[in-house]
């Protein structure tokens, strides 16, 4: 049977990262291994489940773009369990893709933790909050004296508190929409290309409220290194990054590559991966991928927004050490592939569209 699940991922900061030991860190990071057939073997931990949120990886993979590339990527599942800055930084995977954002890059280096964006598919940031739709609330300031469903240490609620000046009670969200669909003085935290398709699917009307409106944007999908790979391993970096966004490139431009990667995804990856939300997931996240800079660049990062990241860590009060944009990011890997320049519909019938 298949299931619909919730993809939860705080915006939150890297704690426990700060358990490694920084003097292992550099041992084995830039090392790497050959395959059978002379291919140079990397792997990339995913900074969630497999699912369309990862779908250009298993599109380059799939297509034979990273095998092109001299490459034999071994794909690993991210989760609810699984540190992917704490196997990165270890050498134990040679690549990781943030769960959250590239918070989880400014907060590993005020823990003291090398490591460095190279990449960002995810131009919007896709989270944020949603209520009922029923209620009439159109913005996170209507939310003030409700109750507010988030995981510990999830920015984005810290965010709205310090620059809405509003306040509202909180309680820690476990991963079920359970309590949240029968009650519609909850504000439940999700991401735009999961959760309000979930609830849907439950019977509830929802209204998604991004960070983003009130001006907490952090990439995502943003791929990472420890320094010493990047410095160390640039072409292999360069290689994997330029192969990555090919796939990605044609995972949201071509419905046939879509419908190939969906397929495996759902039949090959994880078969209890429920097809429609996948679908919907494929159809949501092309809008905050193709936003900005990503219209006309896949992977596409700027100066200017990491600065405001690190910025607002430091207005929260969650990062307190001088950290600079040259410390969290590398603009020099990310290549120009532009998109696809179409932006095809999904197959009829894959998903039921919703308005949210």
């Amino acid at each position: 049977m298949s299931k619909i699940l919730t993809r939860l991922r705080g915006v939150a900061v890297v704690a426990a990262a700060a358990a490694l030991v920084l003097t292992g860190c550099s041992s084995t990071a830039g090392t790497v291994a050959k395959s059978a057939d002379g291919l140079t073997k990397v792997t990339v931990v995913l900074g969630w489940l497999p699912t369309a949120e990862s779908g250009g990886f298993y599109a380059a993979q799939q297509l034979g773009y990273y095998k092109a590339a001299g490459l034999d990527v071994t794909i690993e599942p991210g989760g609810p369990q699984v540190s992917g800055t704490q196997l990165v930084a270890s050498g134990k995977v040679q690549f990781g893709i943030t769960g959250s954002g590239s918070n989880e890059i400014v907060a590993a280096r005020e823990q003291g933790i090398p490591l460095k964006a190279v990449n960002a598919i995810m131009q919007d940031s896709a989270t944020g909050m949603m209520v009922h739709a029923d209620t009439g609330i159109t913005s996170l300031k209507d939310t003030a004296g409700m109750t507010w469903l988030n995981s510990p240490g999830v920015l984005g609620p810290e965010w709205a508190k310090k620059t809405l000046g509003i306040t509202f009670a909180q309680q820690q969200y476990t991963g079920s929409l359970a309590n949240f669909l029968h009650d519609d003085k909850l504000v439940q935290q999700g991401i735009a290309s999961n959760e309000p398709y979930v609830a849907h699917e439950q019977g509830a009307a929802v209204k998604f409220l991004p960070f983003s409106d009130i001006g907490f944007n952090p990439y995502n999908t943003v791929t990472y290194v420890t320094d010493n790979f990047l410095k160390t391993q640039p072409d292999i970096v360069k290689k994997f990054v330029s192969a990555s966004n090919q796939g990605w490139r044609d995972y949201v431009g071509d419905v046939k590559v879509a419908t190939d990667v969906n397929n495996h995804l759902t039949k090959d990856v994880d078969k209890t991966l429920d097809a429609a939300l996948v679908w919907f997931e494929w159809d949501a996240q092309r809008k905050y991928i193709l936003a900005g800079d990503g219209a006309s660049k896949i992977g596409a990062m700027s100066r200017e927004r990491w600065q405001a990241m690190i910025d607002q860590m430091k207005k929260l009060g969650v990062v307190k050490k001088s950290i600079s944009v040259d410390d969290v990011a590398d603009f020099g890997v990310t290549g120009d592939l532009a998109p696809a320049a179409e932006k095809p519909v999904a197959p009829s019938g894959s998903y039921d569209p919703i308005t949210y």
